[in-house]
């Protein structure tokens, strides 16, 4: 029996330059990628890890010390994503009763401590103060998303390469890659290897808000009225040592003559200690001059050093500075409480309120239905899209549909289906109100009962 040598396949692919081999035309392919600058510099970068344009953790401390900034974050997570949410069927598609089931589950459990509408607003929160925002994604055995968390987005960090990041604590680092990335890396230190187990690192979605001075974090709203927060804590911070002192101003105290050794230190501390605080309010301050040596010779100068401040100047003030803040998120005063008397108000009011759903709202729900659907839901059958703030005037709306059922323009379910209400049997036809006759006509005597009749018969000249 002999053996025959099996020789090896060739591949040629025939151009208009003539037949060459497979092999060769692979070699000299042209990969299509961006030739544009990076932004990197050395001093970016901290063990390839690249800091954020501005401080996070200074960001939080401004949030959590002005209440229109507060108020301005929150109020915006809830208009995107805290109002709800509807499974919709995709075009063309049938019901799935094993895929919704899977869908509802994952939404009702994203993780065993949180719900998805809190997780989304936390990622919200984030991407309204700090101006990013990142999910961990946890895989099942069958590859699929089975849970997701929330990651403090003032933790984490971009690899110069875009591909991995590390959440920072505590002088300890953790490593995810970057979400769909097929390498594996460890979670503890980031590297690549072949057989990794339980220290294969999880994946992150990382979501910003486009900053032009960076490629790779975003940046809040409110970094364009920073100094009007600052502004107001400063104001806040003014006041409360005016109160806390009781009214009063900083002077300049002058003792001429001759006083006793030490008397000036009693007089300071008494000022700067025991004058303060609600326990020593209304103290007074006893100064002995001459002590034998004459009057002449000792003398107490007190000469106010503040710049008296209108009362006017602080509200305008104030007020300017709100207004920055809710313009940099396009907030309408009446959103977050805050009542403005004799500017807004009317249609202008619900102008505001439009442009702010319109400009802010939708766009940021469009971006997260995007995330949710094509990357953790991951589904051919149904789709997430969030409940939008309702902007109609629900009575001037009952009273618009009345008016055109009752001209016969809508059925009775067209109206209710516009109201959010469920059609009821029958509802689909057409109707116009019976009380339309044609003027100087009068209502047919068919339609009079016997009773009636009889009673226009028997009045006088009848």
């Amino acid at each position: 029996m002999t053996e025959k040598k099996i020789q090896k396949g060739r591949v040629f692919v025939h151009t208009s330059k003539g037949v060459f081999p497979y092999e060769m035309l692979r070699k000299a392919e042209v990969k299509n990628t961006s030739k544009q600058l990076a932004e990197i510099e050395a001093w970016m970068t901290v063990n390839d890890l690249v800091s954020p344009p501005y401080s996070p953790e200074v960001l939080l401390t401004l949030y959590e010390s002005n209440p229109i900034f507060w108020r301005c974050v929150n109020q915006l997570a809830t208009d995107v994503a805290g109002l709800g949410w509807n499974l919709k069927l995709r075009e063309d598609q049938k019901d799935s009763k094993t895929e919704l089931k899977r869908i509802k589950e994952f939404l009702k459990h994203p993780n065993p401590e949180d719900s998805f509408r809190s997780i989304l607003k936390m990622l919200l929160i984030d991407w309204g103060a700090v101006g990013w925002f990142g999910i961990e994604v946890q895989r099942n055995n069958k590859q699929e998303v089975g849970e997701i968390h929330h990651v403090p987005a003032h933790t984490l960090k971009v690899h110069i390469k875009k591909k991995k990041y590390a959440q920072c604590r505590n002088n300890k680092k953790v490593w995810f890659k970057k979400f769909g990335e097929p390498r594996d890396i460890s979670y503890k230190d980031g590297k690549q290897r072949k057989s990794l187990g339980r220290d294969k690192a999880n994946e992150l979605i990382f979501y910003k808000a486009y900053y032009p001075k960076s490629d790779y974090y975003g940046v809040s709203n409110i970094i364009s009225a920073v100094g009007d927060v600052i502004g107001l804590i400063g104001l806040r911070d003014y006041n409360l040592a005016f109160f806390e002192n009781f009214g009063v101003p900083a002077a300049l105290i002058t003792l001429e003559g001759e006083w006793e050794a030490g008397s000036d230190k009693k007089i300071s501390d008494f000022l700067n200690k025991e004058i303060k605080g609600a326990d020593n309010a209304h103290r007074t301050l006893v100064v002995m001059q001459g002590g034998g040596l004459g009057e002449e010779k000792c003398k107490f100068n007190y000469q106010k050093l503040g710049v008296e401040v209108k009362e006017g100047s602080f509200r305008l003030y104030e007020q300017a500075r709100r207004d920055n803040i809710m313009i940099a998120y396009s907030m309408p005063p009446e959103r977050i409480g805050v009542r403005v008397v004799g500017k807004l108000g009317g249609n202008v009011a619900e102008e505001a309120t439009q442009i702010y759903v319109q400009g802010v709202v939708e766009p940021l729900q469009l971006d997260l239905e995007d995330i949710v659907n094509d990357k953790l839901l991951q589904s051919e059958t149904y789709e997430l899209k969030f409940k939008n703030v309702d902007l109609r005037d629900y009575d001037a709306l009952v009273k618009r549909l009345v008016s055109q059922v009752g001209s016969g323009i809508k059925t009775p379910n067209e109206a209710r289906n516009e109201l959010g209400d469920k059609p009821y049997p029958n509802g689909d036809q057409f109707y116009i109100a019976s009380t339309l006759i044609l003027a100087g006509e009068v209502e047919p005597e068919s339609k009079l009962s016997k009773e009636e009749k009889e009673f226009l018969d028997g009045l006088p000249g009848a």
